[in-house]
């Protein structure tokens, strides 16, 4: 099999553009907010805050970890916990340089072809899965938002402006989940979709060789498709589990850092707004929605903050959720694929 080429230029550049628009997005948010020594703002947190905070980011690793694991055993693969960790943090690395978050999984692909012997066909449905179940995870949480609010009686203290951008968020985001869906349950109609749109946009020659392509892996696609009709519903319902896990610690985190900065609005509320938050900048074009990411973050949680400590809040989310991320799988990323191939030299 073919050695993955890293692009060292491609991912300086994206790393480049991601730092470049989140500095223009924070520039743009302190010349309107007059956001102030945000600085100051962020040294004078407690300690226990910044701890809890990467706890959480950690957890949210492991938990993901745990989904790789528990979804390559509905294929029949046994990942160890290491490779697992490395998978994810991989794919988090890829997918926080990439436009639309889209180059993890063909790493991860990768990845599990070259040390697992796992034909790309059936890696993309075992991905595509893990997927699913993170999807309906997400959108469990948030259909059990409004339940709280009823049992608990809870009162919503949301601008009007930003209750129309989580209603268009959530809207965009069932929309493309319903195209995964729909992928998933009628693979061949949406295979025979995929490749008249190839046709109609590439020349002959390319077209036919990348619909040669799409037919191989829905082949292997369909393959896996069966073995989980084989008795596989006790994994799907623990990658269903460690989704849940997943998205709550993610959500956990906005509430924790508004906590640190002196926010005592209610956590249900915080937690409903950061999962229509996460849904809407999703599909984002920019690197890691770098730029989106931000601008979103100042709509969404003006809220519930001040102005000067919501350009902190938005710093420390950031370098929680996307630059911690980027500073890890990086190392790892450089190790898997840089280092690994000099001893192989040696």
């Amino acid at each position: 099999m073919n050695e993955k080429k890293i692009d060292l230029k491609s991912i300086g550049k994206n790393l480049f553009l991601s730092f470049l628009f989140t500095i223009i997005a924070i520039f743009i948010i302190v010349a309107i907010s007059k956001g102030g020594n945000f600085l100051k703002t962020i040294l004078g947190i407690e300690p226990l805050y910044l701890i809890v905070s990467f706890s959480l980011v950690g957890l949210s690793w492991i938990f993901e970890a745990l989904k790789v694991i528990y979804s390559a055993k509905i294929l029949d693969i046994n990942i160890t916990y290491t490779q697992a960790i490395n998978l994810t943090l991989i794919g988090n690395f890829f997918s926080a340089i990439t436009p639309f978050q889209t180059g993890g999984q063909p790493f991860q692909m990768y990845l599990l072809s070259k040390n697992h012997n796992v034909e790309y066909g059936k890696s993309a449905f075992f991905l595509l899965v893990k997927d699913l179940m993170t999807f309906i995870a997400r959108i469990s949480l948030f259909l059990a938002i409004p339940i709280f609010v009823v049992i608990f009686r809870l009162k919503w203290n949301l601008p009007k402006s930003v209750n129309i951008a989580l209603d268009i968020g959530l809207a965009f985001y069932i929309f493309i989940s319903i195209l995964l869906l729909l992928a998933f349950l009628k693979t061949r109609k949406f295979a025979d979709f995929i490749e008249r749109i190839v046709e109609k946009l590439l020349p002959p020659k390319l077209s036919k060789k990348v619909n040669d392509e799409i037919e191989k892996n829905i082949h292997l696609f369909e393959e896996g498709k069966k073995n989980l009709s084989k008795g596989k519903m006790k994994e799907l319902f623990i990658i269903f589990f460690y989704s849940l896990l997943c998205w709550l610690t993610s959500l956990l985190l906005p509430v924790v850092l508004l906590r640190a900065l002196g926010s005592e609005s209610p956590a249900l509320e915080i937690i409903f707004v950061a999962i229509v938050f996460f849904l809407s900048v999703a599909f984002t074009p920019t690197p890691g929605t770098s730029g989106a990411a931000e601008l979103g973050i100042a709509v969404f949680f003006s809220a519930f903050l001040p102005r000067q400590p919501l350009v902190a809040f938005i710093l420390l989310w950031r370098f929680f959720y996307y630059y911690l991320g980027i500073i890890i799988g990086g190392s790892i990323v450089l190790k898997e694929f840089f280092f690994k191939k000099k001893k192989k030299r040696k």
